[in-house]
């Protein structure tokens, strides 16, 4: 049975790609720092699933077995739940795992948001040969972080709120949480250490974005540039089996329950 420890799974991204592994019968073990009651009782009686402490990262019996998911796209969004301590805890885990020899070493994934400046993890993954980058786009869904810019919208936040929230918002792509989760399999598999993920049709954040947003907050907005040029990367495209109709509908659904 596979095994995969997802930092940051009570989180948007991280708790979907919890559910969706444990649902095709993978062995999940989750780290967080911020512990969520009802997602607990949603998949806690799963027999695959096990919940450990951050402090025990460095010290856990990885293996080149074990793939680790580091939802960074997930701490980006959620500042708030996000610490100096919290950071330096998984940069402790990468140092140790990178003693490890070669033939040890767990395949590390860490999931990154376009638009956000390089920061001190983004660098440190970068440069070990042995670590992967998937760069993301803004994914949308039910669960959506309440600090995103289409879910400030939906609840009926102020304006200001809004426009600060589309200020941190990469606009130039969206994609469904469901459709990432259908590819991200395959992507964590490629040769390639430094990886782009996009839609395959047009337009994806815009065409949500009018579903949200009053008209006037979205004239003049450009989108974010992309991600500098010195990465080289490769491109993945994600067939967006979901349009921003029924996503958008679903996030909608979603928080009215």
């Amino acid at each position: 049975m596979d095994q995969t420890i997802i930092v940051g799974m009570y989180q948007f991204v991280g708790f979907h790609l919890t559910k969706y592994l444990l649902e095709h019968g993978n062995d999940v073990i989750g780290i967080d720092w911020e512990l969520n009651e009802e997602k607990e009782l949603e998949i806690g009686r799963n027999a695959n699933f096990s919940f450990q402490k951050p402090s025990s990262l460095s010290d856990m019996n990885v293996s080149n077995e074990k793939t680790i998911y580091i939802s960074w796209y997930d701490f980006n969004k959620r500042r708030s739940v996000f610490s100096v301590e919290e950071t330096e805890e998984i940069l402790l885990a990468l140092h140790s795992w990178s003693m490890l020899p070669s033939e040890n070493r767990p395949a590390v994934v860490l999931l990154y948001p376009l638009g956000v400046e390089s920061q001190q993890i983004l660098t440190i993954v970068e440069q070990a040969e042995w670590m992967k980058v998937v760069y993301l786009p803004t994914i949308y869904g039910p669960g959506q972080s309440e600090e995103s810019a289409f879910e400030v919208s939906i609840q009926k936040k102020s304006r200001s709120e809004i426009e600060k929230a589309l200020a941190c918002e990469y606009k130039n792509d969206a994609i469904f949480i469901d459709d990432l989760l259908a590819s991200l399999p395959q992507i964590t598999t490629l040769n390639e250490r430094i990886i782009t993920v996009k839609s395959k049709q047009e337009n994806q954040w815009s065409l949500c974005a009018q579903l949200v947003f009053h008209p006037e907050l979205l004239e003049g907005l450009r989108g974010n540039s992309e991600i500098d040029s010195k990465h080289q990367t490769f491109v993945f495209e994600i067939e967006n089996h979901t349009t921003p109709e029924e996503g958008i509908a679903l996030q909608v659904q979603h928080g009215n329950h």
